[in-house]
């Protein structure tokens, strides 16, 4: 019987990483990824890490001429819908070539000890009295078990883990729909002019759309997150070509791909259970991104399984610590950001334009806060200034009594829910009470589609 410490599923960017994480610690540790190992980690070409987050994560810094490096920039614009009232954010960004950075991260987790085998399909947990004890998966050896304390899930956006959960269990095993998600599409451009040269990134958050850097020096990648479909990504990208002004420019390959873009699971635990990464829905909900927030979630649950395994104890009720070190540290101020990001984008383009010219939401303090950390603080005297810009905006026309309505409405909800997961409860006894209030709370917000 092959028995281990901690099972990951996956071997991508979060699985690699906790992996690591579990390893140093000298556990033994075993990562399965379903792909082969020429194809782990090719969602897309090019993904990015801020500079301070190599620091932060203490993850391996590629240079340039190493394989996974592909260029880098020192920040951004973030743009009104027609490109006015640009909003600088100075961030040192490393832009990585996603498969050679993987496989980098495996390399690193392997360094530390821990397993890696690819090719090798997760089917289902092993239970044991109702409680997990391993898993079953086919590998190139046929159908195998893997027994362990603790079951990881860095499955992506599939959780497959997660939702083989039953509907008992503290984690949702919730699958995603298709407003859910965002619908990723990104061209590689080339400028027709070689003398043009895109030294940094910018970014209409009106159509969830930017342009940055690409290895390419001449050239860019312009991308657009969308819900619903990516029929309707590509509409977005109508309208942002009619109202930006882009140099001409030839469309070099497309690549499309998914990522999570609603709540993550209540609680991330179960007896000898953690779901983490795209697999628990550890996305910004400014941009859709999760490599390095799901790393906030994994250095805190890998502290604390650590504890639990000193301890022979992986219950939920030892791992619980997770979920309430997560909302103070990221999870309450995720969510009250979703919460008004979600009403403001209910605005017309007229009205973001005013937005932008006035500093409601779309400030350089608001966005500079979503680039240096999880949390954005929004004061009382934020408040009253978007209150008096929006109600100025009401008298000049500026702005529909609905859109104020709404920002003001999620302004308010992502006040509750930054209150709420800030009371998430010590112990799994007080969490079915949680849950139904939070419930509520996200009905009202309603989704970002």
């Amino acid at each position: 019987m092959k028995q281990y410490d901690v099972v990951v599923i996956g071997a991508a960017t979060s699985g690699s990483f906790f992996a690591r994480k579990m390893a140093e610690k000298g556990y033994k540790v075993k990562v399965i990824e379903k792909n082969t190992f020429e194809k782990v980690g090719t969602k897309y070409d090019i993904f990015h890490i801020s500079e301070k987050e190599f620091e932060r994560f203490s993850l391996p810094r590629p240079h340039e001429n190493d394989k996974a490096w592909a260029f880098e920039f020192s920040g951004g614009y973030t743009c009104s819908p027609t490109g006015k009232y640009p909003k600088r954010t100075d961030e040192a960004v490393v832009g990585l070539h996603m498969h050679e950075y993987t496989v980098l991260m495996n390399k690193w987790a392997q360094e530390a000890g821990a397993e890696i085998e690819y090719g090798a399909k997760f089917e289902d947990l092993i239970l044991d009295d109702g409680k997990i004890v391993g898993i079953e998966y086919e590998g190139k050896d046929g159908d195998q078990k893997l027994y362990a304390k603790t079951v990881v899930d860095c499955s992506g956006i599939d959780a497959k883990a997660r939702r083989k959960l039953p509907e008992s269990s503290t984690v949702e095993n919730f699958k995603l729909q298709e407003d859910d998600m965002f619908y990723v599409i990104l061209r590689y451009i080339k400028f027709k002019d070689q003398n043009i040269y895109l030294a940094d990134s910018s970014n209409w958050p009106f159509y969830k759309s930017w342009i940055a850097p690409q290895p390419d020096r001449n050239g860019g990648i312009f991308g657009i997150g969308a819900c619903h479909s990516y029929d309707y990504a590509e509409s977005m990208f109508e309208k942002v070509e009619k109202n930006i002004v882009l140099p001409d420019h030839d469309v070099i390959r497309v690549e499309k791909g998914k990522t999570p873009y609603t709540r993550p699971p209540y609680s991330f635990v179960d007896d000898n259970f953690i779901v983490s990464g795209d697999a628990g829905c550890l996305t910004k909900p400014n941009n859709g991104e999760g490599v390095t927030s799901s790393m906030v979630q994994i250095v805190i649950a890998a502290d604390v399984l650590d504890e639990a395994l000193k301890a022979n104890d992986t219950s939920k009720e030892k791992l619980w610590k997770i979920n309430l070190l997560y909302n103070q540290q990221q999870g309450a101020d995720f969510a009250s950001t979703r919460a008004i990001l979600t009403k403001a984008v209910n605005a017309k383009q007229s009205e973001f334009e005013y937005f932008f010219k006035h500093d409601i939401i779309f400030s350089e303090k608001f966005l500079g806060g979503q680039a240096d950390g999880p949390e954005v603080k929004i004061s009382l005297k934020d408040v009253l200034q978007i209150g008096t810009g929006a109600v100025a905006g009401i008298a000049t026309g500026k702005l529909s009594f609905s859109s104020l309505k709404l920002l003001l409405e999620g302004i308010a909800l992502g006040g509750q829910l930054k209150e709420h997961y800030l009371k998430f409860p010590e112990t799994p006894e007080g969490y079915k009470e949680w849950k139904e209030k939070a419930d509520e709370i996200w009905a009202t917000v309603g989704k970002m589609s």
